[in-house]
């Protein structure tokens, strides 16, 4: 059995344009999503934090009226050590301040939609988690 060629002419390869279409469209965005997953999870994890230990501050705190600006403080302060601008995250309070009320933390952080490290983030939207603690039942009050 003999093996012909069915063209004369040379066959043109399509490999340079498969490849520039498959790196532009598959393997960028799947590198950027790698890239982006833990900055996005990280802001999760600290804004859980966050709304944690405000609700658990100001369900502690001496002086009822201090309470808020003691859980903005906090957050902020959570917010800087990781690497986050203050204006990055916020925090709501709500709720009763008496014994055996409910307070709920509400943080809200920026999630950015494409980060470049050490140079900018571009676009975003917000993640908002809440934390709920119980103002303790038999606490002394002034």
């Amino acid at each position: 059995m003999m093996l012909t060629n069915a063209s004369a002419e040379p066959e043109q390869g399509s490999v340079a344009v498969e490849l520039s279409l498959g790196i532009g469209l598959l393997v960028l965005p799947m590198a950027l999503l790698v890239l982006l997953l833990p900055t996005w999870l990280e802001r999760q994890s600290m804004a859980r934090v966050a709304a944690q230990e405000a609700a658990r501050s100001v369900a502690v705190a001496a002086d009822p009226q201090q309470a808020s600006a003691i859980a903005s403080e906090v957050v902020t302060r959570i917010a800087v050590n990781h690497g986050l601008p203050a204006d990055a995250i916020t925090v709501r309070i709500s709720g009763g301040l008496g014994r055996g009320q409910v307070v709920t933390a509400t943080v809200t952080v920026d999630m950015p939609a494409t980060s470049f490290p050490g140079l900018t983030e571009v676009g975003g939207f917000t993640y908002t988690t809440a934390h709920r603690e119980v103002i303790d039942p038999y606490r002394s009050l002034p």
